[in-house]
């Protein structure tokens, strides 16, 4: 086990200077010096349990992030939402799209980046599924994020095996309030937002309308195109109407408009030059380099693999995003038809509550439609290689740029829920619900003929796919004394998938549409339909001490959704015949936590204690399949291959010692270990590149212990998180003007890219200040982001180094393996892709709010 000693060297480092510097205090953060609330760390209502209690006494492990603290501590997105909450780490490894929290460890290297494979831990906003991306959400109009922490599918639903993040929007305001953000800082970043609430008629109708502009220029700069990358633009609106015409009937609805507009990723290549393990066939050294289009490389490397930290190279940021032609003769060009990423989105979700006659018995319907679409575009080979998989197109016909990924996405969907509850002031309480939720996806591959609007659907690389979950659930709830209480939660799901999607002219998939495949522009023979079904239950005990200290265990299960391979698994099966890799299963989760709340000190210290267990199997593993023999290629499917746990402890931790000076620290360490599997790329690593000839689900006696992954650590997520932050404020004479200090840091520990355990992101610390001036209607700040300029990558990708062709410097034509003929892995070498962190950046501040 590593040394703890680093990560609270770090916390104190980060929080001594300023408890020195100001000893006395009231809290700047979320404490209320009001004596009615019984001390100065205010309390806290969350809705977790999809009731409202308040967070000391939710038997739920919960990090809460308010509205307060993301106004003072200048709080963005959910990026900035995990570095300060304990047991979640978020990584921006694709820029603002392609988000994968990863909660406890629990984490899945193709979530959002292969069609159809989700992270496993949900978004919702006001309690409505939201899938996507969430970076653009106006953190302005939030009133707190809830990260719910453990199997939440029996109450949330489908893919929250590891947990549910909500986000919580503000309400419309009694009385009528204007409120209003500037900010500008370097790298050209620049935010105008503001908001307007009220009454429209008395207490019974209700308002808020707001927008946001937000724009950075990026830092970096592209070494082919002299160009920044990097640079991200949001712009936002919504409405908010609340509508109250009884005191038992409150209905809110929210409409909300998005529209992102971010540039090229900054991201670079570490390519196979800089292997220094595993030698191997696969490796530089047994390719020549790509001359036709490029330099002379080096070839004299013949290691496959990289060991240790991946260390960022702004200086290798060399992107083809520009068209430009490579070959005259055969009328090619290199670049991407569409770069960056383009969003917008209408997203409308809407709550209605009915105590029937004031009676306790409460009808809950909610509900939510979102139309997305989307565009991303990127140079897939992350480096100036000019390379087709297959033969280049016909002399002067350009339709498809080289090795790029540019793809438009159109996404529409609904959910509805509604639940019947008995009276909340019973000792015996109960809830019964149903949901449903259904979404069309649609993708086009992007090319220089089609421009930005993409082929047509059924064209090559095209998709169509839908999914449709229905569900039952429900919760009783027993008081059997003041003190002791516990709570049981059951939800059976049914969720059927389809997909259609075209790899080529002469190659579709199709499952769950029979028949209807032409309608959508594709043609060929349908499978049958895919459905996955389960029942999950939660189980929750609690008890109250007589000073107040809440004790809590949970058991729970979850589970993260199935779904298809498509083309790709239907090659991979012709690889291997009599295999399964047409589908993969869902990946469940069981297990539990303990846990121990309690507030002391006449409410200047609030504390929470959570230990866990969780059990995965059918764990949705990476696995690589070589294409026909002579293509070269290699197809990467999902399959369900060996099974994992995680263990771990989070504290969470507040502390007021004076009226105007409040703590945070949080710590979360995670074991997350692999108890068994096999991986394929672990077997070409380990048998010097040779592939593996078996599937990985059913290894023979001989290569099971060169694919064997068991006790290797899960990939993406930091065994040590710590965070916390410093508050403090000081009246200026009698006018009401304040000074204020403000300061908040988080350390991750380094991350492994892939379930090899071999290369990694290295540790990570972040620390931020505010320094300004406060009054009841406005505020002014100077602040610092990322002080410490730490530059350790967000993450990194394995990938193909096409700067060295497919010819072969000395390849053997074939080896051995346990003394039987096996097959040369012909593949490209590869190196890795990673994304930049956004470095030290100085600015300025100003809010208003009358």
């Amino acid at each position: 086990m590593k040394s703890i000693s680093k990560p609270f060297l770090m916390a104190a480092t980060a929080l001594a200077p300023l408890a020195i510097a100001f000893p006395a205090a009231t809290q700047a953060q979320e404490a209320d010096t009001a004596e009615d609330e019984g001390g100065p760390i205010r309390e806290i209502v969350v809705t977790a349990r999809k009731t409202e209690e308040s967070l000391s006494d939710a038997p739920v492990a919960v990090s809460v992030i308010g509205a307060d603290q993301i106004a003072e501590q200048g709080l963005n997105s959910i990026d900035d939402f995990a570095k300060t909450a304990t047991g979640i780490s978020f990584s921006q490894a694709f820029g603002r799209s392609t988000d994968r929290p990863v909660i406890r460890g629990q984490s899945n290297v193709l979530a959002g980046v292969q069609s159809g494979v989700e992270t496993g831990a949900a978004y919702f906003v006001d309690g409505v599924y939201y899938q996507g991306d969430i970076q653009g959400f106006d953190p302005s109009s939030i009133e707190r994020v809830e990260i719910i922490k453990g199997p939440q599918s029996a109450l949330y639903g489908r893919n929250t095996y590891a947990g549910a993040i909500n986000y919580i929007t503000k309400a419309p305001s009694s009385d009528f309030s204007v409120s209003g953000r500037a900010r500008a800082a370097e790298h050209n970043e620049y935010e105008l937002a503001a908001s307007v609430s009220g009454p429209i008629i008395g207490d019974v109708l209700g308002f808020r309308a707001g927008g946001r502009f937000f724009t950075y220029g990026g830092e970096y700069r592209n070494q082919l195109t002299g160009k920044k990358v990097g640079d991200e633009e949001s712009q936002s609106a919504y409405l908010t109407l609340q509508f109250n015409p009884s005191s038992d009937i409150k209905w809110r609805t929210r409409l909300a408009w998005q529209k992102d507009d971010d540039g090229p990723l900054a991201i670079f290549l570490q390519g196979a030059a800089d292997n220094n393990c595993r030698p191997g066939f696969r490796s530089a050294f047994y390719r020549n380099a790509n001359t036709a289009f490029l330099p002379g490389g080096n070839v004299n490397n013949a290691n496959q693999y990289f060991c240790g930290v991946i260390r960022p190279q702004p200086n290798n940021i060399q992107l083809n995003t520009d068209p430009i032609l490579v070959s005259t003769a055969l009328g090619t060009r290199d670049g991407t038809a569409f770069d960056g990423i383009e969003n917008e989105q209408l997203l409308i979700t809407s709550t209605f509550d009915w105590d029937i006659g004031g009676s306790g018995w409460v009808f809950h319907a909610s509900g939510g439609w979102r139309d997305n679409e989307n565009y991303f575009g990127t140079d897939s080979d992350h480096s100036n290689a000019f390379s087709y998989f297959g033969p280049p197109p016909a002399a002067n016909a350009d339709p498809e740029p080289a090795f790029a990924n540019t793809n438009r996405d159109d996404q529409k969907d609904y959910s509805a829920e509604v639940r019947f509850s008995t009276p909340e002031d019973k000792p015996i309480r109960a809830m019964v619900g149903g949901y449903y939720f259904k979404q069309k996806f649609q993708s086009v591959d992007i090319t220089f003929a089609s421009g930005k609007p993409g082929l047509a659907l059924g064209t090559n690389g095209s998709q169509f796919a839908t999914i449709e979950n229905k569900a039952i659930f429900g919760m009783v709830e027993w008081d059997i004394s003041d003190a002791l209480n516990i709570t049981a939660e059951l939800r059976h799901a049914k969720e059927t998938k389809t997909l259609i999607d075209r790899a080529s002219a002469t190659s579709i998939f199709c499952a769950g549409a029979s028949g209807r495949a032409a309608q959508f522009g594709f043609t060929g023979t349908c499978r049958g339909s895919g459905s996955f079904s389960g029942t999950d239950p939660r189980i929750t005990v609690n008890y109250t001490t007589p000073g107040g200290t809440l004790i809590y265990g949970v058991f729970a299960t979850g589970r993260k959704p199935g779904g298809f391979n498509g083309t790709a698994g239907v090659t991979a099966e012709t690889q291997y015949p009599g295999s399964q890799f047409v589908n993969y299963l869902p990946e469940k989760s069981k297990g539990g936590e303990l846990g121990v709340k309690f507030d002391a000190l006449d409410r200047r210290l609030r504390m929470s204690l959570t230990g866990f267990f969780n059990d995965l199997t059918n764990y949705q593993l990476t696995t690589a399949i070589p294409n026909p023999a002579g293509t070269g290629a290699l197809t990467s499917i999902v399959t369900n291959a060996g099974s994992a746990e995680t263990k771990g402890l989070e504290i969470e931790m507040t502390a007021a010692p004076a009226d105007n000076l409040i703590f945070t620290l949080g710590l979360s360490y995670v074991d997350a270990r692999f108890k068994e599997g096999c991986d394929a790329d672990e077997f070409i690593l380990n048998s010097g590149g040779l592939r593996a000839n078996f599937d990985t689900r059913n290894p023979n006696a001989a290569g099971a212990p060169l694919c064997d992954i068991s006790g290797r650590r899960l990939p993406l997520g930091s065994p040590y998180i710590v965070n916390g932050s410093v508050s403090w404020d000081k009246d200026i004479g009698s006018s009401g003007l304040k000074l204020f200090v403000n300061s908040n840091f988080s350390f991750e520990d380094s991350k492994y890219v892939q379930v090899d355990n071999l290369a990694k992101t290295g540790d990570a610390f972040l620390l931020n200040a505010r320094l300004g001036l406060k009054h009841e209607n406005f505020t002014f700040a100077l602040f610092g982001r990322n002080l410490t300029n730490e530059d350790a990558i967000p993450l990194a990708t394995r990938w193909f180094d096409l700067r060295y062709s497919g010819s072969r410097n000395g390849l053997p034509a074939s080896g051995t393996f346990n003394g039987s003929p096996a097959q040369i892995e012909t593949g490209n070498p590869r190196g890795f892709f990673g994304t930049l962190r956004k470095g030290r950046t100085f600015g300025a501040e100003a809010t208003f709010s009358f």
